[in-house]
């Protein structure tokens, strides 16, 4: 049985920040696995004390896929991308995934668990060896076996795992909130020079971005928008019902809030289609001409325009930045359907040369 030296709260606070603020910054590494100690030692009821290196890896898989997949985070300098991001590219190579992490459990299961195998093997070794260098064995030990490869770096037995001191448990415990606003607050200064100007980078760090919106709640003031009662993007008269939605005009997964002056009214089909994409250029200005006539009259709509700083000016930057970060922007071409029975059904498809209608005229 492993004996841990006694250590008071003091001390476990001034290694812990130590680790996450005074090392050197290669990766972001060290912050999910400060994260991890946290969310682990927060479960309810008290935790086991001892965890698997794969236990470890679930927990980063979804702290870098959230940050890779839904909110194109940049982890680094462009030619020097982390290998744990690197891992999920290779299985996950979709420009756009509108599912929850939830539903992505359900749906790739079998991606997750290779994703997860490798991080293991892969991705472990250093941070958890290093973690408590300058503060030995307080928070954990090991209780596998440590080798030497053939380039005699220290390495992990996969297979193996650490085991907890329990009174560093009961300290990340009774210390979670504090502790967790520290590493998210060491994340962000890593990452915020790597993503200048996203939005919302504290929720997108911690994976806690709120759901879009309840679509009810803010159609009654996009039909004040729409005399015709028409799409947004391809003209077509809209259904009543569940066929007319409310788009993100910037993807929500970028934005990460749901203001009134990123909302159109769009049919199923171009909302289905769209998805995560960014829109053609055009479609930012119809939205900026848009808002700029109803403004005045809406008092909500100029409320939730407060909140930039110029307007136009930030709608269009966030639009570029958003590109910038990987955000894809897809052609569009709608063709409208000449018969005019079947007027309602116009088809949008995605083509290489697309000749974009203009609707704003």
């Amino acid at each position: 049985m492993a004996v841990f030296a006694d250590t008071n709260d003091t001390q476990f606070c001034d290694a812990f920040i130590e680790n996450i603020t005074q090392r050197s910054n290669n990766n972001t590494y060290k912050f999910a696995l400060a994260r991890f100690l946290l969310d682990y030692s927060n479960q309810y009821p008290t935790p086991s004390d001892k965890v698997r290196y794969r236990d470890i890896a679930q927990y980063f898989f979804k702290y870098y896929w959230l940050q890779e997949c839904k909110s194109k985070l940049r982890q680094g300098p462009i030619n020097q991308t982390p290998l744990i991001i690197t891992i999920i590219r290779q299985y996950f190579d979709k420009d756009v995934y509108p599912q929850t992490f939830s539903e992505i459990q359900k749906k790739e299961s079998d991606k997750i668990n290779k994703c997860i195998d490798k991080i293991t093997k892969k991705c472990l070794d250093d941070v958890i060896t290093r973690f408590q260098k300058q503060s030995p064995e307080i928070f954990y030990k090991f209780f596998s076996i440590k080798y030497r490869d053939s380039a005699n770096n220290q390495r992990i037995d996969p297979h193996g795992g650490i085991l907890l001191n329990k009174s560093a448990l009961l300290f990340f415990k009774e210390n979670f909130v504090p502790l967790y606003k520290t590493v998210i607050l060491e994340w962000i200064r890593f990452l915020e020079k790597r993503n200048f100007g996203t939005p919302n980078l504290v929720q997108k760090i911690e994976g806690n971005v709120a759901g879009p919106y309840t679509q009810n709640t803010f159609k009654k003031y996009l039909y004040k928008f729409n005399d015709s009662n028409t799409c947004f993007y391809c003209g077509v008269v809209l259904l009543p019902g569940r066929n007319t939605h409310v788009d993100h005009v910037i993807p929500f997964d970028y934005i990460g809030d749901t203001e009134l002056w990123n909302l159109v009214l769009a049919c199923q089909r171009c909302n289905c289609k769209k998805s995560g994409n960014l829109p053609p250029s055009i479609y930012i200005k119809k939205l900026l001409k848009r808002n700029a006539e109803h403004k005045q009259k809406i008092p909500r709509l100029q409320k939730s325009l407060d909140t930039l700083n110029y307007d136009d000016h930030d709608i269009t930057w966030h639009y570029k930045n958003a590109r910038k970060h990987g955000y894809p922007n897809q052609p569009w071409q709608i063709t409208p359907n000449t018969n005019l029975k079947k007027k309602i059904h116009t088809r949008l498809t995605y083509s290489k040369n697309p000749k974009i209608l203009d609707f704003s005229q």
